[in-house]
């Protein structure tokens, strides 16, 4: 089982580069963690014990206000982190962490992790460097949802996905939601009624079209100049 999470480990980001001698330590660690759909993986506020590496699934990282609205800060994909940030800190979790699907995880131990982060110097830099990246993507989701009118953040949403699935941005290729447009809509910062008008103007604007979570792109240099804000 420990060869086959340090294959695993191998392949995320934070731990590239470790030598195989750090990658089974990691993986002597590691926990296999399943979660159901709509499971609390851990709750804003309460102490950070451990971090998550998402398997497979989906999983939102959320905030409530007072009066019950809901705020996705973050949407986790496979072979993406959560958690980590709160870990190093050695503070409570900012966010509700909640499973959008049947989810499977790895889950590190804060205690274990950190007397090994503190030994390797390599597994440190790049916690460095993944909260350097979780710090820009906060800072350009700020800045959207401060500055910019939804169809630029759905615009924006869209050229990311297509880049992350695809490795580019070109006519005609498809990208699969896989997210509720409710929880799409928190995720941008809107309701769900102005996503629907939104997406309806993309699709008569000739961007994209859409048919029961599927997009497909229709005029790239079109989608990137509304993402950057030029009025259409």
């Amino acid at each position: 089982m420990a060869e086959d999470k340090a294959g695993i480990l191998r392949r995320i980001y934070l731990f590239s580069g470790l030598t195989e001698e750090d990658l089974a330590a990691l993986a002597r660690l590691a926990l296999h963690r399943d979660f159901p759909k709509d499971a609390i993986i851990f709750w804003e506020g309460r102490e950070a014990a451990g971090f998550f590496i998402l398997l497979a699934g989906q999983v939102k990282l959320m905030k409530s206000s007072p009066d019950g609205k809901e705020y996705i800060l973050r949407l986790v994909g496979p072979g993406e982190t959560f958690g980590e940030a709160a870990v190093l800190a050695e503070d409570v979790y900012p966010a509700t962490a909640v499973a959008l699907s049947d989810s499977r995880t790895l889950y590190f131990p804060k205690g274990p992790f950190l007397a090994l982060l503190t030994s390797s110097p390599r597994l440190a830099r790049n916690m460095l460097a993944t909260m350097s990246r979780l710090l820009y993507h906060l800072t350009r989701q700020l800045e959207d949802l401060s500055l910019k009118e939804v169809s630029a953040r759905l615009a924006r949403f869209i050229l990311e996905k297509c880049r992350e699935i695809h490795g580019e941005v070109a006519p005609d290729l498809v990208i699969e939601l896989n997210i509720s447009k409710t929880h799409l809509a928190s995720y941008l910062g809107t309701i769900s009624e102005t996503l629907s008008r939104t997406l309806t103007r993309l699709k008569a604007l000739g961007v994209i079209s859409e048919e029961k979570g599927r997009i497909t792109i229709k005029d790239p240099h079109l989608l990137e100049n509304i993402a950057r804000g030029v009025k259409i």
